[in-house]
């Protein structure tokens, strides 16, 4: 009975200890409130942008060790087209029209696979959902630990058509927008 008793224990240490490890492992990190995603084109008349800095959402499952991202376990971002502006309502509201985004009122990522992760970059696939349309995406992303704070920035080269997009034209198609898109972002998940 006393064998049972302490076999009965030292297992019941053991379980405790390695579901503490787990838990300890892998941290959830939430998008802070400093995030931007930008949207650069071209037109036949000049080069544009947009940004959203404002209304983004967003969750990471990671774990950190050393200041290094040893695993990434999960990553999603949601942010409504409204937010991107351009400083010039006539291009905010074509690019809104095309991103169709009265049906259609997020853009959305969803991390899929991660092909590697490296001492600050981080290689991997999602979903990257635009206009009602999702495409798995490749994605080089850098990183940047401080603390329980981790910073992403990176671009990714994209296209209009890719989406299911007609790019966008103005004052009776004589300006009109490329289909080569570069989205660029800075996000800090806490």
């Amino acid at each position: 009975m006393k064998t049972i008793h302490q076999t009965f224990r030292i297992f019941t240490f053991a379980l405790l200890v390695i579901l503490s490890h787990t838990l300890h492992a892998q941290q959830n990190f939430t998008l802070d409130g400093k995030s931007e995603l930008k949207v650069a084109g071209t037109s036949t008349i000049h080069d544009w942008d947009m940004v959203s800095t404002s209304g983004q959402t967003g969750k990471a499952a990671m774990k950190l060790e050393n200041g290094k991202i040893t695993e990434l376990k999960s990553l999603q971002l949601t942010m409504p087209v409204s937010t991107l502006k351009s400083g010039k309502s006539g291009m905010d509201k074509n690019a809104y029209e095309a991103l169709k985004s009265k049906d259609n009122p997020n853009i959305h990522f969803q991390l899929t696979e991660v092909l590697s992760i490296s001492d600050n970059t981080i290689k991997a696939k999602g979903n990257l959902t635009v206009a009602g349309t999702t495409k798995n995406v490749p994605m080089e992303v850098n990183y940047k630990v401080n603390g329980e704070t981790v910073q992403f920035t990176g671009k990714q080269d994209i296209k209009f058509t890719q989406f299911n997009i007609s790019p966008p034209t103005a004052v009776f198609n004589t300006i009109k927008t490329g289909d080569d898109l570069t989205l660029s972002f800075n996000s800090t998940f806490k």
